[in-house]
């Protein structure tokens, strides 16, 4: 593992210990599901639009050890503010996130075969669109309902 990867991940457990520390992941928490009240009533509204958000997040943070470290603890304080399984609102974040790349810069394989010239970055982001909704529907269809038949219900 290069020296880059080490700070990377290093600063990312760093944001992720302030968010939690300061304070700012549950009031951050309190004032999304205090800011929607109709989504706080509905367990499946919550979880959709955690992946909206996580979807968009991860358009926007390129690297995977960054975007876990500013979702999950927001994804978490959502959860416990809804009134749901923090843990489960964290894995629906992360499965949202680390099944796509949007584009090339997203990962270093990806760069790799866009480089050599495997891949356009318009087939990137339109593979990324179609796992995002692949990604989804997994998790609304087998994640959520595995989780409660193993003990971790969403409520």
């Amino acid at each position: 593992m290069g020296w880059s990867n080490f700070f990377v991940i290093a600063a990312s457990i760093s944001l992720a210990h302030a968010l939690v520390s300061s304070g700012a992941a549950p009031w951050l928490g309190r004032l999304l599901v205090g800011g929607l009240p109709a989504f706080g009533d509905s367990a499946l509204a919550v979880v959709v639009l955690l992946m909206l958000g996580a979807t968009v997040l991860r358009v926007i943070v390129p690297n995977i050890s960054g975007f876990l470290a500013l979702a999950l603890p927001i994804a978490m304080s959502v959860g416990r503010e809804a009134g749901l399984n923090p843990l489960v609102c964290a894995l629906v974040v992360m499965m949202t996130g680390d099944a796509v790349v949007y584009y090339p810069a997203q990962s270093s394989s990806a760069l790799v075969i866009y480089e050599r010239g495997h891949v356009s970055a318009g087939e990137m982001l339109r593979f990324g669109l179609w796992m995002t909704l692949v990604g989804w529907v997994a998790i609304l269809a087998v994640a959520l309902p595995w989780w409660a038949l193993v003990g971790e219900p969403l409520r």
